[in-house]
């Protein structure tokens, strides 16, 4: 074959080649990730263009200076193969950018929002890298507004609730989901009798329960619990233990009753605490507009029931018995009988909490502490005579024992009337 045969034949392979590169760069393909616009593009097509016109250039110089020799060909047919090398070269290193954005975007898709977003490439590629990152900034601050927003919900609906349900956020909870826990309960109250006090206005008044909420509250807080209800002078808070629930009562009752001392010339706060446990349905309740976490069990209505039991006993801080078998660290209790209620069928046993008070009042209330439990066991036994004795002699010894005096004056009732001895609320 001349050498006419190879120039025609380098040719036409080259000017093929290009129209294919040239074909692939405008192709469905290119118009998905880069459009004709595109710096890049338009560099590719140049240099394939240039590449031809020089390679067909070099075969017309061989062919005028009459260079035939094996050599030539050897040497044309490098030339052609590092052209094509050069063409893919270019190509990859002009899409490279490209697979950059596509890992940039997937992560963004998965939620990423701090990125680092730098192309190369031409000013296209810059702009797009300003795009993602403004996309970066819009989702930081969408972040910002929800976690503004979850706080704020927070304010009216504890995040505690979430952990039963396994959620992280209270927008993943639906109306109607429930789920059952165990949990112990503490209701306190702030006596209405204070609050009929003429000496006292409507923004006093409010100001009280302001003070009373707020100290209740730290506490709560201090013990690992949460407020579930604000009930207008009562609250009801929830724990995961007991320990951490009396904890809490006591340390409300102590730190009213000092706030009681130091009011000197201001009426007695008066107040009762509650503590029970057991299994509760925490579930969310309400409508499509308005929704809200509840507690429903028994526990929770007999909590609030317990807690009217220190109206009539003198006492601060009243629990169940299954709530103070569950305690474990030493506490220091007494037993004030057991309380049988209308609608229930079974009688509960309640004790009262004798850390909530102070030293001087604690230590008196242990010292007679087995002659008053004797006798509850006595009057509730039917043993009259036995538990007046007792009872007057915890009155003899501790004139400020208030429930032995309520006993002993149920006690001379009871034996004077010669009716049965259970005692009902």
């Amino acid at each position: 074959m001349n050498f006419d045969f190879y120039i025609v034949a380098y040719s036409i392979i080259v000017l093929a080649f290009s129209l294919i590169m040239i074909l692939l760069a405008f192709s469905s393909y290119n118009k998905k990730v880069l459009k004709k616009s595109y710096m890049d593009t338009r560099i590719f097509m140049y240099v394939v263009l240039l590449s031809a016109i020089f390679y067909v250039g070099t075969i017309f110089y061989a062919y005028n200076i009459k260079t035939t020799n094996n050599l030539t060909y050897v040497i044309f047919a490098l030339i052609f193969l590092a052209y094509c090398v050069l063409l893919m070269i270019m190509l990859i290193l002009t899409l490279r950018p490209l697979k950059k954005i596509e890992e940039s975007t997937e992560l963004l898709a998965k939620g990423r929002k701090n990125l680092n977003i730098d192309f190369e490439g031409a000013i296209e590629f810059d702009n797009i890298a300003k795009n993602l990152e403004g996309v970066q900034k819009v989702y930081r601050e969408n972040d910002k507004k929800l976690n503004k927003k979850d706080y704020e919900y927070q304010k009216f609906i504890s995040k505690h609730y979430l952990k039963y349900f396994g959620k992280t956020k209270i927008d993943d909870l639906e109306l109607g989901d429930s789920v059952q826990v165990k949990l112990c309960t503490l209701f306190c109250d702030l006596r209405n009798s204070y609050f009929s006090s003429e000496t006292l206005s409507l923004k006093d008044n409010f100001n009280l329960i302001k003070e009373f909420t707020e100290l209740v509250c730290e506490n709560v807080k201090n013990n690992n619990g949460f407020i579930d209800k604000f009930l207008g002078d009562g609250i009801l808070a929830i724990f995961d233990s007991e320990d951490d629930c009396l904890n809490a009562g006591i340390e409300i009752a102590k730190q009213l009753d000092y706030k009681n001392l130091v009011s000197i010339g201001k009426e007695t706060i008066n107040y009762g605490i509650s503590l029970n446990s057991g299994m509760c349905v925490v579930g969310i309740v309400g409508n499509k507009k308005q929704k809200q976490f509840t507690v429903v069990s028994d526990v929770v209505n007999l909590c609030n029931r317990i807690e009217n039991l220190n109206k009539i006993f003198s006492t601060r801080v009243l629990m169940t018995k299954n709530f103070m078998s569950n305690v474990k660290n030493p506490h220091a209790f007494r037993y004030v009988g057991t309380i049988e209620f209308d609608d229930l069928t079974s009688k509960i046993p309640i004790f009262e909490s004798i850390d909530a008070y102070a030293d001087a009042r604690k230590n008196l209330l242990v010292k007679y502490l087995d002659e008053f439990e004797s006798g509850v066991r006595f009057y509730e036994k039917g043993t009259l005579d036995k538990a007046k004795q007792f009872f007057s002699f915890c009155v003899k010894k501790d004139a400020d024992n208030f429930l032995a005096k309520y006993y002993l004056n149920r006690t001379i009732a009871d034996m004077s009337t010669l009716l049965p001895s259970a005692s009902r609320v």
